[in-house]
C-alpha cells in the first residue's frame, strides 16, 4: 500500500498526495479509497460528521463543474467519506435501503450520543445495550455507532428510550 509523509497536510496518510494516480500497478492489491455521499447543505453535513469525530482531510472546488468535494476521516490514514456538494440546488430522493449505512467505532457510545443530542441530532436507535446506536445525517444517510471493545453496562436514559423513525 502506498504511503505519504506524516508531514503531508490535507490528505489521509494511507494515500499519496495525488490520491490514486501514483499508486503502484501490477501488485494485484485493491485499495479502498472512499464512500461518496451527496449533501444539500455542505456546512450542515460537515457539522454532523464533525460532531461524530471526523475531520476534513482534503477539499477540491471546481468552478467549471460547480461543485465542492470534501473528504473527511476519523484520523489521518482512516477510510474517508467524500461529501459531494453541487452548487446548483438539487432535490434528492430518499436514500435507498440498498445504501445501508456508514459505521464508526467509538470510545464512549453513551457520551457521544449525549453530545450528539445536545447538538440536535436525533438518536434513532438508542444504545440500550451499551453497544450500538443509529443516527442519520442531515441528508438522510444512516450512521451506525458501535462501542469499541466490550459493550458498556446498560444505563438510563438509554435503556428506556424507544426507537424513533427508521435507520
Amino acid at each position: 500500500m502506498a504511503s505519504s509523509s506524516s508531514t503531508t497536510k490535507g490528505i489521509s496518510s494511507y494515500l499519496p498526495a495525488d490520491t490514486y494516480n501514483s499508486l503502484p500497478k501490477g501488485d494485484g492489491e485493491v485499495i479502498f479509497l472512499h464512500t461518496m455521499i451527496r449533501s444539500m447543505d455542505l456546512k450542515k453535513t460537515m457539522g454532523f460528521f464533525e460532531a461524530i469525530g471526523l475531520q476534513e482531510t482534503r477539499r477540491k472546488e471546481s468552478e467549471n463543474g460547480r461543485f465542492t468535494l470534501v473528504f473527511m476521516a476519523s484520523s489521518p490514514g482512516a477510510p474517508e467519506i467524500e461529501i459531494t456538494y453541487n452548487w446548483d440546488p438539487e432535490v434528492f430522493a430518499e436514500p435507498s435501503r440498498s445504501m445501508g449505512h456508514l459505521a464508526y467505532a467509538v470510545d464512549d457510545i453513551y457520551g457521544l450520543c449525549a453530545s450528539l443530542q445536545d447538538k440536535g441530532v436525533t438518536i434513532l436507535r438508542p444504545p440500550r445495550d451499551g453497544r450500538m446506536a443509529f443516527i442519520k445525517s442531515p441528508d438522510g444517510i444512516s450512521v451506525e455507532l458501535l462501542q469499541k471493545g466490550t459493550p458498556l453496562e446498560p444505563q438510563e436514559p438509554w435503556v428506556s428510550m424507544s426507537n424513533t423513525g427508521t435507520w
